[in-house]
């Protein structure tokens, strides 16, 4: 079988390259698992890495890598590591979704600020909270990092508490952190509340995150109260990302207040929070004098009174550029009232995840998913390649 193994030579390399799209002139390198299995039928491991490296060394233009759903493991780590180490045209590395775990982290973060990465992403690989501290006191001393992606990594409070700790004290260059589903101590439950006191005082204090994913934690209304007291107190937070948590309509009534004070917030992704009507309506009270442009209310329980009240919020000065709805209980009625802000132009098709269309005076809509600019820039395969998918240009507009 081994014997029969297809060797990644230069051309093949070369043939993977595409455009950056996001800084014209470089190009990224797109070795993504499935995508090589459909090709030949394997996906990138250990004895590939020094392969690539060399490769990158070569090929000073490709200032980024996406090596994401491969089996690249802690072996595989030391000739990453050696390669970042003398290289500096490297920007970006997606390691998403592999097998990397405590020490292959370790070892990454003994580069501490010998690295000019950029954008790392680790999300998936399940680092433990050893490695997780680790890559947190690396960060206090990096200054080249400013979008990091430990999600689902298996993070727990007490690595939290570094990360935390590091981004109110020595870290002053870090823009964007994911801390998607934080995990409790084995066998118990995770405190909410103190995941939400850590980020209060960090967002209190911190002066240079501008995007921040809190996704899977499992946020009730309680712990939303908590962490907009930080929230109110902060000025440079653009995006906010709390999908797939338990806000409910509780938890709206602190976000709407929040909201309603003028905050810099661009962007708020709230999908997958059980909000109904009662929620909708709050929060409609408020959004009026918010700078929000991206809205995700998407997989929620809202009737149409609820997203009535919604639609009718968004004549602002601030136009909304993005809005996701579906999941939600639509009826003609809000559809009726989608397809005439659509023929007025205060809504896009192009940013709505409904399409609406009108057939013997009966409104009826259909759903997509390929409107959504915002998070096809962290999660789309394309990672800023050619794609008429998620279009980075969109996305960098949009926030």
């Amino acid at each position: 079988m081994e014997n029969n193994r297809y060797y990644l030579d230069d051309l093949f390399l070369t043939c993977m390259c595409k455009r950056y799209l996001v800084l014209p002139g470089t190009k990224i390198l797109m070795l993504i698992g499935k995508e090589l299995f459909s090709r030949i039928r394997r996906r990138i491991d250990d004895d590939d890495i020094p392969r690539i490296c060399r490769f990158l060394a070569d090929h000073p233009k490709v200032v980024a890598v996406n090596l994401a759903y491969n089996r690249i493991t802690d072996n595989g780590m030391p000739h990453l590591i050696s390669f970042l180490e003398t290289n500096r045209s490297l920007l970006e590395l997606n390691l998403m979704c592999n097998n990397i775990g405590e020490d292959g982290v370790i070892r990454l973060a003994e580069l501490k600020n010998s690295t000019n990465l950029k954008s790392l992403r680790l999300n998936g690989n399940k680092v433990g909270s050893k490695g997780l501290k680790s890559l947190a006191m690396m960060l206090s001393v990096n200054q080249s990092l400013r979008q990091l992606d430990i999600g689902e990594t298996d993070q727990n409070i007490e690595s939290l508490v570094y990360f935390t700790t590091v981004l109110r004290t020595t870290n002053k260059d870090l823009q964007s952190i994911t801390l998607n589903r934080i995990l409790g101590p084995p066998g118990h439950v995770l405190q909410t509340d103190a995941v939400a006191q850590l980020l209060q005082q960090t967002l209190i204090v911190n002066k240079t995150l501008t995007e921040l994913h809190l996704q899977k934690i499992g946020f009730d209304g309680h712990d939303i109260a908590i962490l907009v007291e930080g929230l109110k107190k902060n000025s440079t937070l653009l995006s906010l990302d709390l999908s797939c948590n338990k806000i409910g309509d509780f938890g709206m009534e602190f976000l709407a207040e929040y909201v309603g004070g003028k905050p810099p917030l661009a962007t708020l992704r709230l999908s997958s929070n059980n909000i109904g009507d009662t929620g909708a309506r709050t929060l409609s009270f408020k959004f009026p004098y918010s700078k929000i442009v991206y809205l995700d209310i998407s997989k929620n329980r809202m009737t149409d009174t609820g997203l009535l009240d919604i639609l009718n919020c968004l004549k602002k000065e601030h136009l909304v550029k993005g809005l996701l709805m579906r999941g939600n209980q639509i009826g003609e009625t809000t559809a009726k009232v989608l397809f005439r802000m659509l023929r007025s132009g205060v809504l896009n098709d192009k940013t709505l995840d409904i399409h609406v269309f009108c057939s013997k005076e009966k409104y009826q809509f259909s759903t997509t998913e390929a409107v959504d600019h915002i998070m096809p820039h962290y999660y789309c395969m394309c990672a800023g390649a050619e794609c008429s998918y998620c279009r980075p240009s969109t996305v960098m507009e949009i926030r």
